[in-house]
């Protein structure tokens, strides 16, 4: 595994040197304690080379401290690790966040949004041992194990030369197994992430798949995702296990080769009490940086998935980027199509090819046409969501793709087809478009859209709490909440995608009423569905296959008997 944060901040490089040293200290701790340990254990036993010290109280006293020194060290460790670990999910999440939406709304073409969750939730989760605990266990291991056969050198050499045959062992036949084993077993996260997707779904389709009576073969679906994880999980955890036993057979044949050979060496008077307790001691000293990480490992290799689900993530390309020199700000708000042609990714389709029309300022144009022709690609493109692949959007005479995003987002005001509010209040929804808004203007606006009656008899008025994407409110109610938000943000730019389909009569009527009220005043576009949403536009494009096929007024385009004829004629709308 390599890390993919390799530009890491300065906060976080500081918190993981500061591990890696208390690590390194906690180390030291231990391998005095060793020397500690022997010096008692020979002087209780009258080994002649500690120079005739008879009195074991100084042993027992730099033991003790030691044992204090390093609890404080453990815990000063345990809070760095700590620290470290919100400085990782900080910054990645912060990465990734900016990333999505950089992206914008085409990631959701590119990947699940339960795949996106899990990614962005548990894979930071599980990253961030990576970076607090497995990266620090890595140096503390190199540089710690080093330390501890060079003080067991200074006293008897050939005892660090056979225990150091073992520690270098000990990590290359954990690389080798885990080589041999890891591309078998790494797909935990992967398995992880679609289910997480395919729950994901089956939670925000719930009423669907009630009404369809699907519910149980969407069971078996998630059965056989959640049978793919533990299998996975049991996979991963059966390597992890042999691992251990690979290693562990490792430390102890070290131990008992070592202690052997030096027992041997006592007895023949070639060694003193002294250094073999010392090799003894500190033979499991130099083990134990390895033992650590080794149990870092776990999280660490499991956090292998996740890490390629990140990359994979960042290493999307944004559709749109910032212009080196943004243009300012236009005057006008009169929008022109130039010869736009458009595809999305993966589509043989063009979703628009050769599209040009002008729409002037404060004027009220409505774009109509079947499922597919392209409408909603509109909506899309204006924005800057996507660039065109061939032609120029131009706003007030400026091509758009040299306005800052900044810029040009302010000027659009936009209801989408799929509506979507948060968690929280009416007001916080609302605010969402102006943070600054008085309470005046949130009544103001709610009484543009026609729905200022209904918050006033709600018991908490505007702070009435929304469930999940506005549950508690009808789908109308919605879109006039959607509506007033749009109106909250006063841009002269005004984009209604759909903003009357799927409503009650009485719904639409209201969102028609809050259309009307605004004619004149914005640029607004209308893309509808239903064509009684346009009878009072200025002028109607219509649109086939990604082509403008007809333009001109509701009434004229009518009586011409063409495409939008036979469009009203299908919906039974009167115009």
């Amino acid at each position: 595994m390599t890390p993919f944060l390799s530009a890491t901040s300065p906060r976080l490089r500081r918190r993981m040197i500061g591990s890696s040293a208390s690590g390194l200290a906690i180390t030291a701790c231990h391998v005095l304690q060793g020397i500690c340990l022997a010096g008692l254990v020979g002087t209780l036993l009258g080994d002649t080379s500690l120079g005739g010290a008879a009195s074991p109280f100084p042993w027992l006293a730099g033991f003790a401290v030691l044992i204090l020194i390093k609890g404080v060290l453990i815990w000063v460790s345990e809070i760095i690790a700590q620290s470290t670990a919100q400085a990782t999910k900080e910054e990645l999440r912060q990465r990734l966040l900016t990333h999505l939406i950089d992206l914008g709304p085409g990631v959701t073409l590119r990947r699940q949004t339960g795949d996106l969750q899990a990614t962005i939730v548990g894979g930071v989760e599980a990253v961030e041992s990576y970076y607090s605990r497995y990266l620090p266990a890595i140096i503390v291991a190199v540089i710690g194990c080093a330390g501890v056969l060079a003080v067991l050198a200074l006293v008897d050499w050939p005892s660090a030369l056979l225990l150091g045959a073992f520690v270098v062992a000990f990590p290359l036949l954990d690389r080798f197994w885990m080589r041999w084993q890891m591309p078998a077993v790494s797909g935990v996260f992967a398995a992880m992430g679609a289910f997480g997707a395919e729950l994901l779904d089956a939670l925000q389709g719930i009423l669907t798949l009630k009404t369809f009576n699907a519910s149980q073969a969407w069971r078996h679906r998630l059965s056989a995702r959640a049978d793919a994880l533990a299998s996975e999980s049991i996979r991963a955890a059966a390597v992890t296990m042999m691992r251990t036993g690979v290693t562990g057979f490792v430390t102890l044949s070290g131990t008992a080769l070592v202690v052997s050979v030096d027992a041997w060496r006592v007895a023949a008077g070639e060694l003193s009490p002294f250094a073999l307790f010392l090799a003894l001691f500190l033979t499991r000293e130099a083990f134990r940086p390895l033992d650590r990480l080794e149990k870092e490992f776990h999280t660490a290799w499991a956090a292998g998935g996740a890490m390629q689900s990140i990359r994979d993530l960042l290493a999307l390309e944004a559709p749109v980027h910032e212009p080196a020199s943004p243009a300012p700000c236009p005057h006008r708000t009169d929008i022109a199509f130039d010869a736009v042609d458009f595809s999305y990714d993966g589509s043989d389709t063009p979703a628009l090819s050769s599209v040009s029309f002008t729409v002037r300022e404060n004027e009220f144009v409505a774009i109509v046409g079947p499922s597919g022709a392209g409408k909603s690609t509109i909506a899309t493109l204006l924005p800057r969501f996507f660039d065109p692949d061939r032609g120029a959007i131009r706003i007030g005479g400026t091509d758009i793709r040299t306005l800052s995003l900044g810029t040009l987002r302010r000027l659009i005001g936009a209801v989408s087809q799929d509506t979507t509010l948060f968690s929280g209040t009416i007001a916080e929804n609302l605010r969402l478009a102006n943070p600054d808004a008085t309470e005046i203007e949130l009544r103001a606006a709610l009484e543009a859209a026609h729905l200022a009656p209904l918050i006033n008899s709600l018991p908490q008025g505007l702070d009435t709490p929304l469930g999940e994407r506005g549950a508690g409110l009808s789908g109308g109610q919605r879109q006039r909440l959607a509506i007033a938000r749009a109106l909250l943000k006063d841009a002269p730019i005004l984009l209604l995608d759909e903003a009357t389909s799927n409503v009650d009569p009485a719904s639409e009527k209201a969102i028609q009423a809050a259309i009307d009220g605004f004619r004149g005043r914005r640029t607004l576009i209308v893309i509808a569905h239903r064509l009684s949403t346009v009878a009072a536009a200025d002028r109607v494009l219509v649109f086939e296959r990604g082509r403008l096929v007809e333009a001109g007024s509701p009434q004229s385009l009518a009586i011409a008997g063409g495409a939008f004829a036979r469009l009203a004629f299908t919906e039974g709308d009167v115009l």
